[in-house]
This record gives C-alpha cells, structure tokens and sequence, in this order.
C-alpha cells in the first residue's frame, strides 16, 4: 500500500508541477523556443495539408519525419495555435513513461529505490523543460530507453523476438533524430561484448556465444533497423534523384568546426565562421566545384563537399585546441542544468546575455565567471539551483559507475550503458549543451541511484 500510495503522490506531484510550468510560460512559448522547432511543426503542417514534408519552399531534408508526424497529429485535432497543451501533455506522459522504463532498467542492479530514479527523471530540470518544447528528445529518449531495456533482455535471454524489437525500435528512434543511425551501426559489437563478458564470468546458465545463428541474428538488428529508415532513404531518392538519409551532416561538422575554432582557440563566432568560409572556398576551388554551395550550404546537394570540406578542417588544428574545445562541449554536456530553456520558457530577463556571450570569443573561465555576474537574480537562481543539480548528481554517478564495474554480476549490462552514453558523447563532439544530454538523463540518473547504493552499503557496514 506504501508503494501504491507513492507512486500516485509522485504522479499528482509531477502533474501539478507541469501544469504550474506551462500556466507561468507565455503563449506561443512551446513553439517558438524550443530549438530549431521549425524545423519539425513546418513539415508536419506540410504533411497535414499536402502530405509532403516541406520547410517553407525547400523540401525537408535536414532532418528525419517522425518528430514531424508525431506533432502532426495535435496539430490536426486540434488546431496549430490551440495544439500547445496538447503536445506538452503527450511530451510530459512520454517522459513519465521514460521514469517508467528506466526503473526496469534499474531492476537489472537493484530493487531498491526505483521510485527515486523515477522521480529523478521526471523531475529532472533538463528533461522536463524539454517535453514543454517543440524539441525531438522527449520522443526520441522513450524510444531510445526502450530499446536499452530490449538489449538487457537480449542479453539475459537471446532471441530472435527480442531483436526485432531492438531492431525496430533503434530505427524508429533513427526517424526522430539521426543520431541513433550510429547506435543502430553498434548495437551487434555492443550486445556482443556484454555477452562475451558475461559468458566469461560465467553468470547464470548462458550458451558461450560462438554458434552462426546467434551471429546472424546479432546483424539482423541492422538489417530490421534499415528497413524501418529505407522508405525515407527512398523517398529522398524519388524526389532528389539520391539515396540519402539526411543532409544534416555537413552543416553539423561546419558548426562543429566553428565551435572548435571559438572553444579552442578563441575565435568570436564572426571571425569563425569567415574562417570556414574561406576553407570551403579553396575546397570548392580545389575540387573545380560551382560556387553555388558557396551561399547554399543548407543545400541537400552540398552535403558532400560541406562535409568534406568542414572535416579537413577539424582535423588540421592544432591538438591543443580540439583539447580545450572537448574539455568546455563535455564539461557543457554533463554539467550545464538547461537553465536556458527554463529562463526563455518562463520569459526570464537574460536571454540577450547568452545570444552575445555565444558571439564573443571565449576565454575560459573567465567568459563563464562574467555570463554569472551579468546574469539578473532570477535566472541566476534557475542557473544555481540547475548546475547544482547537474554537478552532485555528476560526482555521485561516477561513484555509481565504479559499482556496476566492481560488481562482477552488473558488469555486462553496466558496459552497455557506458557504451552507449560514450558514444553519443563522441557524436556530440564540440556541439555539448544540456538538450543534447536528455536521452542520457535516464542512464545517468541511474548511474546516480547505484551510486547512492554503494554509499548506503559502504555507511551500512
């Protein structure tokens, strides 16, 4: 009965918390702040009247279409300037049904304080700010937590149902954000490594894992997941004469190469951008390319040379400044609260401050010390009470990390969490900020609750 009567006041409590959230935002404030949301509600009111996914006049192919059909249906029902509530009250449930799957994955450490890491999750600042946003990560991380807890089970008892499954829903996940293609990639080396360690700790009654089959049925998780994303790849290549996923990746690693040029070596963003400019100029003078993509580097048919073009130039700098570039995007990533999205979704004073702190060149410490000073009472309360959040549950979840590699019995599945959460670090590169982080929230928390395990056991002993 305790249990039952917790759950429902962590369910009461997570409502009025939301409902209070969205009453002080101001109208229009799920729209227009959340990152690049244009980007989605554009093609899903295309999709709706036209049933083709088009950005203004360009046809979408920056990104993938099921964060756009997902808003599509708010939308329909209920009208775009009346469709707000909607899409935060479906964003808000999928993130308390991320609590909700997260505690499964906690179950493979322990069967205790599941409804912490629940609460953690919901009430984490970074993902709750989130699911009020017209922002792809509160779909894509239910998706993404869903399929970690299909691989422990693979894991626990391999079977073809299973990976499917898995299969299936990386592709999905793959349709909302790009990213998860890479998962999609390493899943097979992921799940075969955890196998390989717990057949050699010989946990439980598990087959040693050498038979064709179950090799086959480890690459059928690719194969399952390119036939969910194939229909895009061929939509693309009906309209576009191309078969491509997105055209996202050049302009990605051109704003990673101006990141690193700002990061590292402190650069104003003005003169990091003139500074790509002109590599991609001699690129495409190099390679007797039109000067077309010059001012279209949006342009799905510059993919190529803009990839190209961005990536030798990332790799040229010096190794000094790819390390001050990581130590700030990693440092940002895990550390930074999503006090940004709270100050804008709130309509806080302070919003200037971080539009010309990002154009100024950047001198470390020094840069960070003065956006505090400036910042008015208000937000920096929000930034206080965020980074604290961020940073002790940080420190503890190292600690949490240590346990599930001691414990010999938590390692297989405690590597496929840490394998997981390093590569989207990996892919996030120099780009680090607190949105990126929400899929890894829940994994992070529960790296935090094993943490607070250890301590309780160590105090007990």
């Amino acid at each position: 009965m305790i249990n039952i009567f917790s759950e429902r006041i962590l369910l009461i409590v997570f409502i009025i918390v939301n409902i209070a959230l969205y009453s002080f935002s101001y109208d229009g404030a799920t729209f227009v702040e959340g990152a690049d949301s244009s980007q989605y509600y554009l093609p899903a009111l295309s999709f709706l009247e036209n049933g083709k996914f088009v950005q203004g006049d360009v046809s979408l192919t920056f990104g993938p279409p099921l964060y756009s059909i997902f808003l599509a249906i708010p939308i329909y029902v209920f009208g775009f300037d009346e469709s707000d509530a909607a899409i935060v009250f479906i964003q808000c449930t999928l993130l308390y049904l991320t609590g909700v799957l997260s505690r499964q994955i906690l179950l493979q450490f322990s069967n205790k304080l599941g409804l912490l890491v629940h609460a953690l999750i919901i009430f984490n600042p970074n993902s709750i700010i989130t699911a009020h946003l017209v922002q792809s990560e509160t779909l894509f991380t239910f998706l993404f937590i869903w399929s970690i807890i299909v691989a422990f089970k693979i894991i626990n008892n391999f079977s073809l149902k299973r990976v499917i499954l898995l299969g299936f829903l990386t592709g999905l996940a793959a349709l909302t954000r790009p990213v998860a293609i890479y998962l999609l990639l390493l899943w097979p080396m992921f799940i075969l490594i955890s196998l390989i360690v717990k057949n050699k700790l010989d946990i439980g009654n598990q087959f040693i894992f050498y038979r064709k089959r179950e090799w086959m049925r480890l690459l059928s998780i690719m194969l399952i997941g390119g036939m969910v994303v194939s229909p895009w790849y061929a939509r693309n290549y009906i309209e576009f004469g191309k078969a491509f996923f997105t055209s996202n990746a050049g302009a990605y690693l051109q704003a990673q190469y101006i990141q690193l040029k700002n990061k590292g070596f402190g650069y104003n963003r003005e003169d990091a951008m003139k500074e790509h400019r002109k590599i991609f100029s001699d690129y495409l003078g190099k390679k007797k390319l039109s000067n077309f993509c010059l001012n279209n580097d949006r342009h799905w048919s510059c993919n190529g040379a803009l990839t190209s073009a961005s990536l030798s130039g990332i790799v040229s700098e010096p190794l000094v400044g790819h390390a001050k570039a990581l130590v700030n995007s990693w440092g940002a990533l895990f550390f930074s609260g999503g006090a940004s999205n709270i100050r804008n979704y709130l309509r806080i004073d302070g919003k200037e401050l971080i539009v010309s702190f990002q154009k100024k060149s950047f001198n470390g410490l020094k840069s960070i010390l003065n956006l505090i000073r400036e910042m008015p009472t208000s937000y920096l309360i929000i930034f206080i009470f965020t980074t604290i959040f961020s940073t002790i549950s940080r420190i503890i979840g190292i600690v949490g990390i240590f346990y599930l590699i001691k414990e010999k019995r938590w390692r297989p599945y405690g590597l496929l969490l840490i394998e997981t959460v390093s590569l989207f670090t990996a892919a996030y590169l120099y780009l680090g900020q607190s949105r990126f982080r929400v899929p890894l929230e829940p994994i992070l928390m529960i790296f935090t609750v094993v943490g607070i395990l250890f301590m309780i056991k160590k105090s007990n002993k």
